[in-house]
């Protein structure tokens, strides 16, 4: 599961190279008559660290579907009915597969309050995301910041370390 979560962010935050936090969740749904729909309702946040300020984004391609497909399909003997990740930039992963709540309905799915807390990520997680970006900071690893890191033994000669 830890290869398939990795290739996930990795697809996720392949266009945003100013990344500090991946956010992706997915909700099986049914139908009204309690049937598992045809598909699920699935909604990505690219949280990036630009002109010193945190923009929510989202990742616009389709690979991440086969990444999800994979995670999918590693997870087929759980029954769950959301599947909720948070990735930081410094390796930070939060996974969770809810199996404890019902499906949500087709008809309506956008208007889940998961769903809104993972559309307006930034706004709702203002004081998280300013404690990330101060731990990216204190690591050298905050996109475009002037401190780089100073992992290994030659990061003490980088310029500016």
């Amino acid at each position: 599961m830890d290869r398939q979560v990795e290739t996930m962010v990795s697809v996720l935050t392949s266009d945003h190279p100013q990344w500090i936090r991946a956010v992706a969740w997915v909700g099986r749904l049914q139908e009204d008559d309690g049937s598992p729909a045809e598909s699920d309702i699935y909604l990505n946040r690219v949280i990036c660290w630009k002109d010193g300020g945190v923009v929510a984004e989202y990742y616009t391609g389709f690979d991440d579907y086969e990444a999800y497909r994979a995670i999918a399909e590693a997870s087929k003997d759980v029954e769950w009915t959301q599947f909720r990740l948070v990735a930081d930039r410094d390796g930070e992963r939060q996974v969770r597969f809810v199996t404890d709540e019902p499906r949500r309905l087709a008809e309506g799915a956008a208007t889940d309050n998961y769903w809104r807390q993972v559309h307006d990520y930034a706004q709702l997680n203002g004081d998280d995301l300013e404690t990330l970006v101060r731990r990216l900071r204190s690591t050298g690893d905050l996109p475009g910041g002037k401190n780089k890191s100073r992992r290994g033994v030659l990061g003490y000669f980088r310029p500016g370390a």
